[in-house]
């Protein structure tokens, strides 16, 4: 463990809000020093593997939604709306993946029922990873049997994919309820603007909303919920500004195509992948630094 995440601090409060500035920025260096003890670089490559060979089986679970709902064109919608949130190869691998599936989407059901099965195993064997991750930041070791893990490790899976169909059904079907509203009130040109400036902080804060939740749900022993919002804001934060800054690099200065070709895409995504998990264990090594400085040790409520 780290030795930032077991020194003790010099004085606890009853909440939050009694944390100063020089508090906060204490608890900051704090949980980046306990997250570079506990290797969380480390195991983020550990998660974004994992994630990574998901995306297979889940493109199929994804397929099988786009099949229903609607068709290749449903596919561009949303691919256009990601581009310059996620780096650009990563969404041609996406993109490519989706389209050459749905073409061949009607020719086995089972396939679609197999690649579900298959996508639910990897994603909680990757949600595993993150509980792993989240005991180490608050330096504890995981009392929960294999069975009781993949049990949470599936509850985890559920917030994850809310999150992507909540996104994916914001950004393909929100454009056109938009007009539609538009068409029958007469003021499309207000109401497409309307959904312009609210479609952003709605993703944003559906994000936190559901990181707060993943990282309640992950540790053995929960937090308590005043100390979960910081974190789940930083790793929000660090997500969009590490993603955007990552799609605008490759887009920009990256020599992908060029030095690796095919294999570039695959690159980016792991990358991608990365960060993203990064984000959310930094924002756990956060969460656990404030526990600590908050009422009742540890700032924990009682084991499940």
């Amino acid at each position: 463990m780290g030795q930032a995440a077991v020194a003790a601090p010099e004085r606890q409060v009853e909440r939050l809000r009694d944390l100063r500035l020089r508090h906060w920025i204490d608890i900051g260096v704090a949980a980046v020093k306990s997250a570079l003890a506990d290797h969380m670089p480390l195991l983020a490559s550990a998660l974004s593997y994992s994630s990574f060979f998901a995306i297979p089986s889940l493109l199929l679970l994804a397929i099988g939604i786009f099949t229903l709902a609607g068709s290749a064109a449903t596919i561009d919608s949303l691919i256009a709306a990601l581009h310059g949130a996620v780096p650009a190869e990563a969404l041609d691998l996406f993109g490519t993946s989706l389209k050459q599936i749905d073409q061949r989407a009607n020719t086995s059901v089972l396939l679609i029922v197999v690649g579900a099965l298959l996508a639910l195993w990897s994603l909680t064997g990757a949600m595993s990873a993150f509980m792993t991750a989240i005991e180490l930041a608050y330096a504890r070791r995981d009392p929960r049997s294999f069975l009781r893990r993949r049990l949470v490790a599936l509850e985890l899976v559920g917030f994850f994919l809310l999150a992507l169909i909540l996104v994916g059904g914001l950004l393909v079907f929100g454009p056109i309820l938009s007009s539609w509203i538009g068409r029958r009130t007469d003021s499309q040109s207000l109401v497409s603007w309307i959904w312009w400036a609210a479609q952003w902080p709605l993703l944003v804060g559906a994000l936190l909303a559901i990181l707060t939740i993943m990282l309640w749900l992950a540790p053995a022993t929960r937090p308590s919920w005043q100390v979960l919002f910081p974190g789940a804001l930083l790793a929000t934060a660090i997500w969009i500004v590490s993603s955007a800054g990552f799609a605008f690099f490759t887009a920009t200065y990256g020599t992908y195509n060029k030095t690796w070709g095919s294999l570039s895409a695959v690159i980016v995504t792991l990358v991608w992948l990365w960060l993203t998990a990064l984000a959310l264990l930094l924002g756990a090594e956060l969460n656990a630094e404030a526990a600590r400085r908050v009422g009742r040790p540890a700032g924990l409520s009682t084991m499940r």
